[in-house]
């Protein structure tokens, strides 16, 4: 008797310990573990209380390289899912990391792994075999699509499917948060769109090609970029035919991200009469920038002064 009092009292124990550990996974919510501060910007909106976002590459670092921590493999031992932007942004990393992380759940191809670049119309995708005669050139086409507005809606759509799917209990809030994020954007699309109509049509030249998609969404376009190919430094008399044809299309401004050597844009800048903006691609890269619409105000922003001189 006493045998089986002792049995009842451990299980009234165990379940007791069950209760309040998920009692705490509830409310510490979902664990979801992003490459990029953009989409930790998407799922933060949608998720609300109900997710924990940590993300790796924030800082204003290059998504294309990030140095591997083992507070990274921690993260994703512990995470309920897995969000990437795809489109080979992340090869170089990602994979090895997930591979010694060790959880099965969010391995490409699990169920609790995504690609946020589902749904999008990619750009500059390559024709034929790419090989490294092409320089860093991405094989699934150009993986910097966030910078649209247009396809930040739909990431935000693809995130919100994916957390009902791998949660449905909250899928009122995640819908809500969709809801609330979709129009959030479209406001402020409708003011980027506004300031920089003047504008239509004018020619930049960029450090990489990053900002096909912002140009193709804004009506500017890209006349030229300082890498002759992804990944490969300018040589001089590359830079002399770029400064020609700059002067020739009437260029007023060369953008490049933050983490690109600053000595060759600013002299080409200097010599071509041209303004060098240094312009975030990912939340939190500039002071003010915490969020994705703070970001695109600070860009559209710089570009409206530059582009007004």
């Amino acid at each position: 008797m006493r045998k089986y009092l002792f049995c009842l009292v451990l299980l009234a124990l165990s379940l007791a310990c069950w209760t309040e550990l998920a009692q705490a996974n509830e409310k510490d919510g979902l664990n979801v573990v992003v490459t990029t501060q953009d989409i930790a910007d998407v799922v933060r909106y949608v998720g609300g209380s109900r997710v924990k976002v940590t993300t790796i590459c924030r800082n204003g670092q290059d998504p294309h390289f990030v140095e591997v921590k083992p507070s990274y493999l921690r993260s994703l031992q512990q995470a309920d899912a897995f969000i990437e932007t795809g489109l080979s942004l992340e090869i170089g990393w990602a994979p090895s990391l997930l591979r010694s992380a060790g959880n099965p759940k969010i391995m490409p191809g699990h169920s609790n792994f995504l690609e946020a670049s589902a749904g999008i119309k990619v750009l500059e995708k390559p024709q034929g075999k790419v090989d490294r005669t092409q320089g860093d050139a991405h094989p699934d086409g150009n993986p910097h699509y966030s910078l649209s507005p247009t396809n930040m809606k739909q990431m935000a759509r693809t995130v919100t499917a994916f957390l009902k799917r791998i949660d449905p209990n909250g899928a009122a809030q995640y819908d809500k948060g969709y809801s609330a994020y979709w129009y959030a954007l479209d406001a402020a699309d409708k003011r980027w769109k506004e300031a920089l109509k003047p504008y239509a049509g004018a020619n930049i030249v960029t450090y990489h090609s990053t900002w096909v998609y912002f140009t193709n969404h804004f009506g500017l376009k890209v006349c030229g970029h300082i890498e002759p190919k992804p990944g490969v430094s300018p040589s001089s008399s590359y830079l002399n035919n770029l400064e020609a044809s700059m002067k020739s299309s009437n260029v007023k401004v060369i953008v490049a991200e933050p983490w690109y050597p600053r000595n060759i844009p600013q002299s080409l800048a200097k010599r071509t009469g041209c303004t060098y903006l240094t312009l975030p691609i990912q939340p939190g890269s500039v002071p003010g920038t915490g969020t994705y619409i703070e970001m695109m105000d600070y860009n559209v922003r710089q570009l409206v002064q530059a582009l007004s001189k």
